[in-house]
């Protein structure tokens, strides 16, 4: 943990990790990790004076069901993508998820990116990996365009900064309550699978990734 210099103040980080499976005749599933921060910033000096943030620095994403899921384990959350199952050359999938601040006052600069499962995104020994012919484009829930048809690797950008939540700290499997305007925002995520040269040699491909999102609390 490393203090701003201009606050007294511990930075903590948050990460949230969203795991998909998409392919020609896939299983669709996308898994959501957040392994938010759990440390407690105190100091204890003398008699009853105490320094430190008491809060947990936290982040979360809301399920269909309007349940709060916290996916801090490394197998994430399986959370399904209409229409992946049948994703083939030509075509996209899409997902819409929403993420919040879990923090009653502190704000949370929250950034996403792709990244592969299993080191190199392969499913599985003897499935064609079609990671290569998959392109991706991300927006915010005001329709602002954060990547565009990129690649994997540079599938990666910022959705802003989250408020604070101002209101009670949710817990897992709670059902999502809306609080200040601004500590909620979604990414929207199209997954296309180009038609290009090639492409017939990875029939019945799949390709395993997941969308990591990180947040670094900041004060103002």
């Amino acid at each position: 943990m490393k203090p701003r210099s201009t606050h007294a103040f511990i930075q903590k980080s948050g990460r949230l990790r969203l795991v998909l499976t998409a392919g020609a005749l896939a299983a669709a599933t996308v898994a959501v990790t957040s392994a938010a921060a759990t440390d407690y910033a105190r100091l204890n000096i003398v008699g009853d004076s105490l320094i430190g943030f008491p809060d947990r620095f936290d982040i979360g994403v809301v399920k269909a069901d309007g349940k709060v899921e916290q996916a801090d384990t490394e197998t994430g959350f399986d959370w399904a993508v209409a229409g992946a199952a049948d994703l083939v050359p030509g075509r996209s999938v899409e997902t819409t998820i929403p993420v919040f601040n879990n923090t009653p006052t502190v704000k949370a600069d929250t950034t996403f990116k792709i990244v592969l499962r299993n080191g190199d995104g392969t499913v599985a020994a003897g499935v064609p990996n079609i990671l290569s012919f998959l392109r991706f484009t991300a927006a915010d829930e005001s329709g602002k365009v954060l990547v565009s048809n990129v690649t994997w690797d540079q599938a990666k950008g910022s959705l802003g900064v989250l408020e604070p939540r101002w209101g009670a700290v949710l817990r897992q499997g709670d059902t999502y309550t809306a609080a200040a305007a601004g500590s909620e925002k979604k990414l929207k995520l199209t997954i296309t699978y180009v038609d290009g040269p090639g492409v017939e040699n990875f029939n019945g491909g799949q390709t395993a990734i997941a969308v990591h999102f990180d947040a670094t609390s900041v004060t103002q």
